[in-house]
């Protein structure tokens, strides 16, 4: 039997299908090698701030692809567990960097294993891809963010949510 190529509106429906069992598994809490469990949008947020150095919430908020009040919320929950530490005063007064406790790098780090088990995983049934083929998903990708940010923008009224769509060219 002939495989058919998916038309756009069959791609479109795999992907919903993809981020609605994304959303599932945001809701599950998983441990991460430090006391209690950690939802995916904590354990992303620690991610952010271990892979940015020089960080502040806004800064993590861009990179997250989310309002800098909700990074903020979950930063501040981070911090009350002792896995994110708030320094002030790095730049300016009013401005707070974020740095990783030791617990928040051990965290950081169990996180980093699980994603390379999952990108090894994906690598085993895609194969490498080239890098027409990189750049057309990243092209894919960036189309998707920036239509995504035009509807939250449309839906509050408060036009793009301030991320960066990614870059639709890759090296």
């Amino acid at each position: 039997m002939k495989k058919t190529t998916p038309t756009l509106p069959e791609l479109y429906q795999i992907w919903m299908r993809i981020r609605n069992k994304m959303n599932v598994m945001e809701s599950i809490p998983r441990n991460f090698g430090v006391e209690g469990t950690l939802f995916l949008s904590e354990i992303h947020t620690i991610q952010a701030i271990g892979t940015l150095p020089e960080n502040n919430v806004r800064i993590i908020a861009d990179m997250m692809g989310v309002t800098p009040s909700a990074a903020s919320q979950v930063i501040t929950k981070l911090s009350k567990r002792g896995l994110v530490y708030k320094i002030r005063g790095v730049k300016n007064e009013k401005e707070v960097s974020l740095e990783l406790t030791e617990k928040g790098r051990i965290a950081f780090h169990a996180h980093e294993e699980i994603h390379q088990h999952v990108q090894t995983l994906i690598t085993e049934r895609i194969g490498d891809l080239t890098r027409e083929e990189r750049n057309t998903l990243a092209r894919v990708f960036s189309a998707f963010e920036s239509v995504y940010d035009e509807r939250i923008g449309e839906l509050t009224g408060a036009g793009r949510t301030g991320t960066q769509p990614a870059e639709a060219t890759l090296p």
